[in-house]
């Protein structure tokens, strides 16, 4: 984050954010299907965290699930080193079930996501608080609404829309939008042409325009993933990862502006996995991202993370750690800008309730200033 950023500004979860936590699956490493033993975290059941990527920052919208102008301790890409990966809004969930692929397919997941069994670690701050329902039909549509109160991000009243196929498999297709009274709304949708892609479209509207536009398609074969990013017609990037063993994973990233033949970006990029830890790295010719995951417990998991940005000639080094157990999860992180901030999620009434509180908390020890927040979630069934 730069120096002179409001970086003490936290965010507030939408109900977008929160649908994500409870139904979504994320690819860590190589693997079976279902396997869990390559990767750090042992249930592997929450969405994908904000990657580093060279992708634009979407303009400022109400509606945005994160702000790039509100930094917190769980947001990454600050030196713009890695792949793109829509590092200040949202990113495609691709997931793999049972059936989801073709029989016997073993593939190393995407590269947009292959720092993420370090990123997972990072508490997700917000300031404010917010009260969040989710209520679900017998049928495949869920309804949410969701009030928020903030004097750092726009608040207020939101309600969400979403459908997911429960009796598929792959519980594709997948629709989700969240909209508020001033007329912001964003939009998620996700299908699968075939059944080894996925193509995803995610578009955020405020004051009768696009704010941003982003269509990502994902192909899975036998061993290895490859993905086309396009943002606003502004970049179009190009991902390759390969899966060499079943430790070793290799890929690519090339980044062009949508109108022109320039390539802005080209990295590398390596990931190694082990049943206790993983090791991934990205290098290009715009930074460098290190992360380490390993975990010490069943329920507990430490990160570390290194972004480095050869362009702004600087560095951020991160250190996060997740405690997970039936009924509540702590994640909390440090870093060498100053930032100190911790999550606290925890279910009432016991694991299988469907009310749960999240306490957030950011330290800025640079700028002395403190942000707390609180929220209430539940669900109707």
């Amino acid at each position: 984050m730069n120096k002179d950023s409001p970086n003490t500004q936290g965010f507030t979860p939408s109900l977008l954010d929160i649908l994500r936590l409870l139904s979504l699956e994320t690819i860590y490493a190589k693997s079976n299907t279902g396997s869990r033993a390559s990767s750090p975290r042992r249930d592997p059941t929450t969405p994908d965290k904000y990657a580093g990527g060279d992708a634009s920052s979407p303009r400022k919208c109400e509606c945005n699930v994160r702000d790039g102008s509100k930094t917190t301790s769980g947001d990454r890409g600050k030196t713009g080193a890695g792949v793109t990966g829509s590092r200040t809004g949202r990113i495609c969930h691709s997931h793999k079930e049972p059936g989801a692929l073709p029989a016997g397919a073993n593939y190393p997941g995407l590269l947009r996501h292959i720092h993420n069994a370090a990123r997972f670690c990072l508490p997700q701050c917000f300031e404010g608080a917010y009260v969040s329902v989710k209520q679900s039909s017998t049928n495949n549509w869920v309804l949410g609404h969701s009030l928020s109160f903030s004097s750092v991000s726009p608040g207020g009243y939101k309600v969400l829309l979403s459908y997911i196929d429960k009796d598929k498999t792959v519980k594709l297709p997948y629709f989700v939008m969240e909209a508020a009274p001033g007329g912001q709304m964003s939009t998620e949708v996700r299908v699968g042409p075939t059944e080894g892609t996925r193509a995803t479209v995610v578009a955020q509207i405020a004051d009768g325009e696009f704010y941003s536009f982003e269509s990502i398609f994902d192909t899975f074969f036998n061993s290895s993933t490859a993905s086309i990013i396009a943002v606003n017609r502004e970049f179009i990037a190009l991902h390759y990862l390969q899966a060499i063993t079943e430790q070793l994973s290799l890929g690519a990233e090339i980044v062009a502006r949508g109108h022109t033949a320039e390539i802005t970006s080209a990295s590398g990029a390596g990931r190694w996995v082990v049943d206790d830890h993983t090791i991934s790295a990205t290098l290009g010719n715009r930074g460098l991202d290190l992360c380490y995951a390993r975990t010490i417990k069943p329920f507990l998991t430490v990160a570390a993370l290194l972004e480095v940005g050869f362009s702004v000639k600087r560095a951020v080094a991160t250190l996060a750690y997740e405690w997970r157990l039936d009924e509540w999860s702590v994640r909390g992180s440090v870093d060498s800008d100053g930032l100190v901030g911790a999550t606290l999620q925890r279910a009432l009434g016991g694991k299988n309730s469907q009310i749960s509180c999240a306490i957030s908390a950011l330290l800025n020890h640079p700028n002395n200033k403190f942000r707390l927040g609180f929220g209430i979630n539940a669900a109707i069934i």
